[in-house]
């Protein structure tokens, strides 16, 4: 792939499409080289490919079903791309073969039985397979064994559906119900193309209307982002009174990245999954206004921001959770800027938006805007003053129009500097 740098975001002021796309392909070319040059290929038959959680830890030999469901959804946002789809076709081999070749690669048999019963525990994760199953929904359909394995998984979530609707945390139609376990999976259905059970989507709006704004609401913004994913017709005006509220309560927070933490049990050991609910955020109003609140600075900032964090030295990372790179928070800012792509490109009212704002910013860096400001500013004042001694009447009112006109073009320029910074 070709390398290039992402344009700078000095004269945005909003994501266009040549920038989510360009941001796109910056994280593309990450994966491709965890992917080529990481040891989590290590001991992998010459077929295959696999990620783990870091893609900026080469040396890490951790893979797991969280990373590479991550690196099957970026790459499947560019497919036809640098072996693209030969890269799909390697990490879907070691999805349907994981089960039994991670075993066979323990070096003693201490380690295949703990490594045993850890993919016999990832095996009924509800998270790791929605991620899977969502990321197995954007494979093209000439990858081999794909839809084998995707619909094997589909099944394997449709038999844990507990009888009140939604999902546990474990994919165990005994369990209780998570409404975070619950919103992943109707996500990754509805991604997979499975009809949406209503009972799934009423369990889960019984538990946003019974619960709190203050209760949990960074897994709040998720779930809400799926509703206004599969019913937006139907529950537009909920959807936009839960925004107001979060937007109000997390206002303060958008500053700098930020992402929480959901922990659950999963046999007898705590795990916890990750929720980048900035991004979530951004997406959902993208959802509900994507012509007018979608394009504030409130949003776009964080968005720009974000893309010249992918591309800096240190890259996109969240200070709370370490220095090292989520692959796993690459592929859903991936999947959001392919969506902010999309909408543009099918929207030309949003489009429109996007690039006059753009457009005016450019304006107000140019320097051959900056240069005419001033020089008109200078030749009103010169004109006035020349004029005014060559008059019979030297009157100082008759200086206060041109001499206004003068300072509106001050101000302009004080004001485009002021943008500037």
């Amino acid at each position: 792939m070709k390398s290039e740098l992402l344009p700078t975001t000095k004269h945005y002021r909003c994501v266009d499409e040549a920038l989510a796309d360009s941001t796109i392909s910056a994280i593309r070319r990450k994966f491709d080289s965890v992917l080529e040059s990481g040891v989590q290929r290590r001991g992998l038959p010459d077929d295959m490919l696999a990620a783990g959680q870091y893609l900026d830890r080469f040396e890490f030999e951790q893979r797991g079903l969280f990373g590479t469901a991550a690196a099957i959804l970026v790459i499947s946002s560019t497919p036809h791309v640098d072996n693209g789809v030969q890269k799909l076709q390697s990490l879907v081999n070691y999805l349907r073969h994981r089960e039994t070749l991670e075993p066979n690669l323990a070096q003693d048999p201490e380690e295949a039985i703990e490594t045993s019963r850890r993919i016999a525990v990832e095996r009924l994760d509800t998270f790791k397979t929605a991620d899977v199953v969502f990321a197995l929904s954007r494979v093209p359909v000439i990858v081999l064994g794909r839809d084998t394995h995707l619909q094997a998984l589909i099944q394997r979530v449709i038999a844990a559906r507990l009888s009140g609707g939604g999902w546990a945390t474990r994919l165990d139609n005994t369990g209780s119900f998570d409404p975070l376990a619950t919103a992943h999976t109707l996500r990754a259905l509805t991604a997979a193309s499975v009809p949406v059970n209503e009972n799934d989507v009423a369990a889960l709006l019984r538990h946003l209307d019974s619960s709190s704004i203050d209760e949990n609401p960074y897994a709040r913004i998720f779930a809400l982002t799926v509703i206004a994913t599969i019913r937006l017709k139907t529950r537009r005006e909920f959807l936009e009174e839960e925004h107001r509220r979060l937007v109000g309560t997390l206002r303060t927070q958008m500053s700098s990245p930020a992402e929480a933490n959901y922990e659950y049990t999963a046999g007898r050991r705590q795990y916890y999954v990750r929720i980048p609910w900035q991004l979530y955020l951004i997406e959902l109003t993208l959802r509900l206004f994507p012509s007018t609140k979608f394009f504030s600075f409130l949003w776009q900032q964080h968005l720009l921001m974000t893309t010249k964090m992918i591309d800096s030295p240190t890259g996109f990372t969240y200070r709370s959770s370490g220095e090292a790179q989520s692959t796993r928070t690459h592929g859903i800012t991936c999947e959001l800027m392919r969506l902010i792509s999309a909408s543009l490109d099918a929207a030309p009212r949003m489009r429109f938006v996007g690039t006059t704002i753009n457009t005016a910013t450019r304006v107000a860096y140019s320097r051959v805007t900056n240069f005419v400001l001033w020089l008109a500013a200078a030749a009103i004042i010169g004109y006035t003053v020349l004029t005014w001694a060559l008059s019979n009447q030297h009157s100082v009112l008759e200086l206060a129009p041109n001499f206004l006109a003068t300072m509106v073009l001050v101000l302009l320029q004080v004001a485009l500097t002021r943008i500037r910074k």
